[in-house]
């Protein structure tokens, strides 16, 4: 089954999440933390996707060591993302209607996005614009510098 990433490549493989948790693709900019639960990276679309490694959809599937690595990802990931991008305000996503693993997206709200508005509303187009619109080399180049800072900071490096 064809697979067509946020950066414009297909992929074939069952499990997307499978695939980049276990090490056989390598997300655009890297891993940003690797536990023996979860995994996280930067989608060139904007979020930072946070993944369990395990097959599961919902929060009521975590084992209690999941549950305690899942928060401290998502505080340590924030903390890096304020101290290092200067980011203000992130929006949190999860779905349980997936095929795949239960992940969650971290959605910066940068300035140029409030043109799209404010509200939890406004974030599929960002989404949609900046794959659609920002996905250039430039813009590519711009995603992966800034992944470097958060995950030297996340990592305690």
């Amino acid at each position: 089954m064809g697979i067509v990433l946020s950066n414009g490549k297909t992929i074939d493989v069952v499990c997307l999440s499978c695939a980049i948790t276990g090490g056989l693709i390598e997300p655009d900019g890297g891993v940003i933390i690797d536990t023996e639960y979860f995994h996280a990276h930067q989608d060139v679309a904007n979020p930072l996707i946070l993944a369990s490694k395990r097959h599961i959809r919902c929060f009521d599937e975590l084992t209690e060591e999941e549950k305690i690595d899942y928060i401290n990802l998502l505080t340590k990931i924030r903390q890096a993302q304020r101290n290092v991008l200067n980011i203000e305000y992130v929006h949190y996503f999860y779905n349980e209607d997936t095929t795949h693993h239960f992940h969650t997206w971290m959605v910066p709200r940068y300035d140029s996005m409030y043109e799209f508005g404010r509200s939890v509303e406004s974030v599929g187009p960002i989404l949609l614009h900046s794959r659609n619109h920002l996905n250039g080399k430039e813009n590519i180049k711009e995603v992966l510098l800034a992944i470097v800072a958060p995950t030297q900071e996340s990592n305690g490096k």
